[in-house]
């Protein structure tokens, strides 16, 4: 296990912007269609075994199985909703745009806050939202706003129902550009504002660090795992910022599972940086243990509020072929 115990952002971020710039771009391109084919905003699929699997939700306290209306109600009574999803997975989707479109009628609406679109990206989602253009034509807008590599169509309802109903929507991410050049270059005490320099243990990095190692097949070198480990907390950090800047209303947040974990991720730096908020964090997850699932997963109630399984997606590619050695061209 590598020793992280020493390791924090503010000592270390003229490092960590080094290691970024050493890791290789082809090295970076393996690790991001990792990302997407292993879910790791989301973690691996769980032991996933039966694909006939329905769809069940799981309150972490008590500890039982509650119909779609509970977790609805709860949803309505929160101030922060973070719906963590494994990126390919049609169910999650689904699941995702029932909700929101049970929320999207409260007044006033929702603000859809989005992985999907980096923050530099908002003067142009702002734009579209109070553009006189016909729905069609903003809805169009948005699918040539969001980042490459993302699935329109996986995200194409929410949205358009954000466009009817003139919701904000709120970009999420930090681009790896910005992640390169450092919090830094956005001003000095930027790191400490996000809550990034205090409060984290050698344990959680630890944690962190495994995390983001399984992921990736075990198949990152050690300078990678740590810049790849400091680039997790930094997006981490930069959600929760972006969730706690809707001042009124209710917040629908669409990220990937991992970053919806309450011991690791956004819902961590929301409880240290705005205790009194109320967040329901909903992790989406594709299992089907032989074991019942109260018992196998009752573990993931330290991580969610919710648990949804759902069936898991036949994928064909091998997510840890990215990082297989290619063979040489023959002679």
């Amino acid at each position: 296990m590598l020793a992280l115990t020493a390791f924090t952002p503010e000592s270390n971020a003229a490092m960590t912007r080094r290691l970024l710039h050493a890791i290789p771009d082809s090295l970076l391109r393996a690790a991001c269609a990792a990302f997407l084919l292993l879910a790791v905003c989301g973690c691996a699929p769980l032991s996933p075994a039966a694909d006939s699997l329905k769809e069940d939700i799981w309150q972490a306290r008590p500890g039982r199985f509650v119909p779609f209306d509970d977790l609805l109600r709860q949803a309505r009574a929160a101030d922060i909703v973070l719906l963590g999803e494994t990126h390919d997975n049609a169910a999650h989707h689904a699941l995702q745009q029932r909700l929101f479109a049970a929320l999207a009628d409260a007044q006033p609406g929702p603000v859809l806050v989005m992985e999907q679109f980096d923050v530099g990206d908002q003067p142009r989602l702002d734009a579209v939202r109070i553009s006189d253009a016909s729905a069609q034509l903003r809805l169009a807008a948005l699918k040539l706003i969001m980042q490459p590599g993302w699935d329109w169509a996986a995200y194409e309802p929410m949205l358009e129902k954000a466009v009817e109903g003139r919701l904000q929507v709120l970009a999420a991410n930090i681009s790896r550009e910005a992640l390169r050049r450092g919090l830094d270059a956005q001003g000095a005490g930027e790191t400490v504002r996000l809550g990034l320099t205090s409060g984290w243990s050698s344990a959680q990095q630890a944690e962190l660090a495994k995390e983001i190692s399984e992921s990736h097949c075990s198949a990152l070198p050690p300078a990678a795992l740590i810049a790849m480990s400091q680039a997790q907390r930094t997006r981490d950090a930069v959600m929760a910022d972006r969730l706690l800047s809707v001042r009124t209303g209710l917040a629908v947040a669409i990220l990937g599972r991992g970053h919806v974990r309450q011991d690791l991720a956004v819902p961590w730096y929301l409880q240290k940086r705005a205790p009194a908020k109320k967040v329901l964090a909903i992790g989406m997850v594709e299992a089907a243990p032989a074991a019942p699932r109260e018992v196998a997963y009752g573990a993931l109630g330290q991580r969610y509020d919710y648990v949804v399984f759902t069936s898991a997606v036949k994928r064909d590619a091998d997510p840890c072929a990215a990082f297989l050695p290619k063979a040489p061209p023959a002679q």
